[in-house]
């Protein structure tokens, strides 16, 4: 079935409402663990500049089961 995700900003204690191009208009996502870097890393910026968030901030999605998936810096 697979696990849903919220996207959290930390440092900010807040949790995005926006809704998801690529969910359906839901503001929580699904599948996260299967995407590649690169592409969990466009959804999180969508999620970033969609919140008005600084992608320096500790900003993580968060699945119903409890897995943690973290900011991809894909410059490393």
């Amino acid at each position: 079935m697979g696990q849903y995700f919220r996207f959290i900003n930390r440092d900010r204690q807040m949790e995005s409402d926006v809704a998801l191009p690529f969910n359906f208009g839901m503001p929580w996502a699904k599948g996260l663990e299967r995407l590649s870097s690169d592409e969990l890393k466009k959804q999180f910026d969508f999620v970033i500049q969609a919140n008005d968030w600084q992608p320096t901030d500790d900003i993580v999605a968060e699945g119903d089961y409890g897995e943690t998936i973290e900011y991809p810096n894909t410059s490393e």
